[in-house]
């Protein structure tokens, strides 16, 4: 009638060796509770039978019960070990370990099944980490990570649009992070949709999760601004446009931070603003701004783009500076005293567009002298470089000159000069004195 019988001066016998254990899922997930059920095998009297979870070589837990049962009776020992699954329970191996009791602390084992536990852990969402909007037909990135999961390598993160999947890349930046980059162009403008979604690929039954968010899409054409060279005194029109917009559009006209002219559109837009040309404003920037109003300015900030113009006036030369310079000295003040022997330089500056060509008038034909661009060199000077030098600035739209009144002293003259002037001072001293002693005198004979 019964298998596998133990010989009766062991006093219990074994009608089976099975061991059955309950099944969990595929893969456990990190931090949730489980169950292992061991259900012995079936021997009499059941209270010699012990079932015994092992952890690897660990004992985590032991069942027995003291109730022997009755020989035909199928009450099977039960041991049921509650726990919570942990990262280090990945790829553990779970031992169930049937033994009869002999007495006397000695124990002999029957038989043991095994399981291996798989455990992952996917608590967050998948993270999208650029909302911003997108130019229409541009090529960008769209990049999605999932962090702290396990075991990483298992991980699966792509990126959907309309259902189809977009080619991406995948890294892994750390040891519980994914991240996926698609090269995405958007071809239409609007709210498009696209879609993360992270699953284990080989764990089907492990939920995937996902993230969606709506980029916006839109056409903004640069600005373009377009100012004409006008000659000093014309009026000249500063225009600002953009050409395609697929929103609302604020289009400014500015000069530095002044708002000259602004305009709004859903299209297209120009707008335009006029000044007299003059020469102070010659090299004045203009600014053409564009802002484009997308629908949700909440996620991002403003699209601005801006454009900027010159301004370019025509007109003569004009505030023609001279400078002279004596013997490596700037020189102030006109007419210029120079000695004989001293070194000149003179030097000439104007304004006027296009740049006038400088030129430099020669008064005398003293000998020695180099003349170029904006300057005059005398290395030597004599008598007969004295004069007035005239600098000329000339452009097509006209001229303008400035003098240098140059006077040169003779250094036998000035000493000659100053001899004469010491002779005649000393005389005047003596003839003061002698006037000054006589009226001393006169007064002590009136007395």
């Amino acid at each position: 009638m019964y298998s596998n019988i133990i010989p009766a001066v062991l006093a219990f016998w074994i009608q089976n060796r099975e061991i059955n254990i309950t099944l969990l899922p595929e893969v456990l997930e990190v931090n949730r509770r489980y169950s292992l059920e061991c259900i012995g095998p079936r021997v009499y009297p059941n209270n010699k039978l012990i079932l015994t979870w092992m952890r690897g070589s660990e004992i985590v837990q032991r069942s027995s019960t003291e109730e022997p049962g009755l020989p035909d009776e199928d009450n099977r020992l039960r041991n049921v070990f509650n726990f919570t699954a942990s990262l280090s329970d990945d790829g553990q191996e779970y031992t169930c370990l049937a033994e009869v009791d002999l007495g006397s602390n000695t124990t002999m084992s029957i038989t043991n099944s095994c399981v291996t536990l798989q455990t992952y852990s996917f608590m967050e969402q998948p993270r999208i980490l650029d909302k911003r909007p997108k130019k229409v037909k541009q090529k960008v990135n769209l990049i999605c990570e999932v962090s702290n999961v396990y075991p990483v390598e298992k991980v699966r993160v792509r990126w959907f649009q309309d259902g189809e999947e977009l080619n991406s890349v995948t890294t892994r930046p750390n040891s519980n992070t994914v991240r996926t980059t698609a090269a995405w162009t958007p071809q239409e403008t609007g709210l498009i949709e696209v879609v993360c979604m992270a699953d284990f690929e080989k764990y089907p039954s492990v939920p995937s999760k996902n993230n969606s968010v709506f980029i916006e899409v839109y056409v903004f054409s640069s600005p373009e601004i377009q100012i004409p060279t006008s000659h000093e005194g014309n009026l000249v029109n500063i225009t600002c446009r953009v050409l395609n917009v697929s929103r609302d559009l604020e289009l400014r006209l500015k000069k530095e931070n002044d708002i000259l002219k602004n305009g709004s559109s859903s299209t297209g837009l120009t707008i335009s603003h006029t000044v007299q040309a003059q020469a102070k404003l010659n090299g004045q920037q203009y600014i053409c701004e564009a802002e484009l109003k997308l629908q949700d300015q909440s996620m991002t900030s403003p699209v601005i783009k801006q454009q900027i113009g010159t301004l370019h006036v025509l007109y003569k030369p004009r505030d023609t500076i001279t400078t002279v310079s004596v013997n490596d000295k700037t020189m102030s003040g006109f007419p210029v005293e120079v000695t004989k022997g001293d070194e000149i330089t003179l030097s000439c500056t104007s304004n006027g567009r296009p740049s006038p060509t400088l030129e430099w008038v020669n008064p005398s034909n003293g000998s020695d002298i180099e003349i170029g661009p904006g300057f005059l060199h005398i290395p030597y000077v004599t008598s007969e470089h004295q004069g007035i030098y005239k600098c000329r600035a000339t452009n097509q739209y006209g001229s303008d000159k400035k003098d240098v009144d140059i006077r040169v002293k003779d250094q036998t003259t000035t000493r000659r000069l100053a001899a004469k002037t010491t002779g005649l001072i000393s005389v005047a001293i003596i003839a003061g004195g002698l006037l000054f002693i006589t009226i001393i005198y006169c007064i002590e004979q009136n007395k």
